[in-house]
């Protein structure tokens, strides 16, 4: 399927080894029964800031400072109303600030054509490189950071569409690497970092980008060539790191059937896993204990559609499979949301009796079980929004009774959060990701929980995270 594998001699710029580690979590207080500890006090969510529709978006944490947009204006916020503030306005008919990504303790974002960077203040929010694509499509394109630089895609002339990086100042903006060589493009999909610290990303090659390329860039400046094949109108999806292994699919648009591939990090050692026919499209890929989990439909010859369940593979054939039916039958659970926290892998599931509620595995078929069955019933009470924060798996769920709040896993007991708006409407707090797999609900900083409220995400609440208030 994937032809020789080659070691791209590529000129390499600019690349710096800075490490930067996690910031450091602030101490736990333990929970005592339903009771709150002395010292986990009681600490209401603060209405951090009220703003008009469009409300905020893009919330990013920058070294404890939330930065968020909202229309065309910068803000940040400490978790308090003085301390949440415009920090620019931008002028009309150039879009808005988007794409905010932190690097290099940093927030970075593209505006307009250009790649722009702040540190929070006005006179340190400015532009550092503009792109000369023509056309409407958006460009630069932010990646991640790496190693203590921003990656991301630009375009040139010379170069067309390729790897850049910076540190943040115009003279540390610079192509990093040409892997389309001349003007043709080379078109970034999915990345990822390896337990090893190798940057891993899918790239569109040759004149008329169809050669699906999967790149490896250690931290040596040695750029490698792990899988490559011939497939139009598609590239390297749902890539996923479990430790130094690579899983990710490809779905050519002119087929419409999805491929899962595996590659052990090395150039020719990538292989198909599993090809999955006409069944919907694998999803949620989630690294779990040495194994690729995720959500499938497997087509059943004699039935047509088999039901929507999780899965698991360890990177062979034979150890691809479901891996337990929640739901038999042709409805199926429908896992989503899968996060890892405390060592155990959490989702939302449906199986037929309790509703969606939330679930989770140690992963093993025998500890899977359902969590907690918060609203009683078969209506379920949809939890969504799973964010780890500080020790604490945090989601929106709704029992009932008060309507969709946010509650909290801690300790291994599920709990009610706060009752923010009382009564069966509840505060429903807003999704505000752009992920079509997973939006994002919750935001940590320092030691905040952000989250928005309103039908247009108008009300922005900070939350403490040791603060546990029992609700009646």
């Amino acid at each position: 399927m994937y032809g020789k594998t080659r070691c791209l001699s590529l000129a390499l710029l600019a690349l710096g080894l800075v490490h930067c580690g996690p910031t450091t979590d602030p101490v736990e207080d333990a929970v005592r029964g339903e009771q709150a500890h002395p010292l986990e006090a009681c600490v209401p969510p603060v209405r951090a800031g009220e703003f008009p529709s469009p409300g905020v978006s893009q919330l990013t944490d920058v070294d404890g400072t939330l930065f968020f947009v909202v229309g065309r204006e910068l803000w940040k916020s400490d978790a308090t109303p003085g301390g949440t503030v415009m920090i620019r306005e931008f002028p009309p008919g150039e879009g808005i600030p988007d794409e905010l990504v932190e690097a290099h303790g940093l927030l970075f974002f593209v505006f307009g054509r250009s790649l722009w960077r702040s540190d929070g203040t006005a006179d340190g929010t400015f532009p550092l490189v503009t792109s000369a694509l023509p056309g409407g499509d958006p460009d630069p394109r932010l990646l991640r950071e790496y190693r203590g630089k921003l990656l991301f895609q630009m375009y040139t002339p010379e170069h067309g569409r390729e790897l850049w990086s910076s540190d943040g100042t115009p003279s540390g903006t610079r192509l990093l690497a040409d892997l389309n060589p001349g003007p043709a493009s080379s078109l970034i999909s999915d990345s990822v970092v390896t337990a090893s610290g190798d940057f891993v990303f899918g790239a569109l090659l040759g004149e008329d980008g169809e050669d699906v390329t999967l790149l490896k860039l250690t931290p040596t400046r040695r750029l490698e060539e792990l899988f490559r094949t011939r497939a139009s109108e598609t590239s390297i999806q749902s890539l996923t790191a479990v430790g130094d292994r690579l899983f990710f699919r490809i779905d050519p648009g002119d087929r419409g059937e999805a491929f899962l591939y595996t590659s052990d990090g090395t150039p020719g050692g990538a292989s198909l896993v599993k090809f999955f026919g006409r069944a919907s499209t694998p999803r949620s890929f989630t690294a779990y204990k040495g194994r690729l989990f995720f959500v499938a439909e497997p087509e059943d010859e004699s039935n047509g559609f088999s039901s929507m369940e999780l899965w698991v593979s360890d990177g062979t054939p034979a150890g691809t499979h479901l891996f337990t039916d929640i739901r038999p039958g042709i409805e199926g659970s429908v896992p989503s949301e899968l996060t890892v926290f405390e060592d155990l892998l959490y989702f939302s599931a449906d199986d037929g009796v309790h509703g969606r509620e939330p679930w989770v595995t140690d992963g093993t078929v025998g500890g899977t079980r359902l969590v907690k069955d918060i609203r009683p019933g078969t209506p379920g009470s949809s939890p969504h929004g799973l964010r780890v924060a500080n020790r604490k798996l945090y989601f929106v769920a709704d029992d009932g009774v008060r309507g969709a709040e946010p509650w909290k896993v801690y300790q291994d007991r599920v709990r009610l959060v706060a009752d923010i708006v009382p009564g069966a409407e509840g505060s429903h707090p807003t999704p505000l990701g752009f992920d079509p797999e997973r939006d994002d609900v919750f935001f940590r900083s320092a030691g905040y929980v952000f989250f928005a409220t309103g039908a247009d995400a108008t009300t922005l609440w900070a939350m403490k995270t040791g603060s546990y208030c029992p609700v009646p």
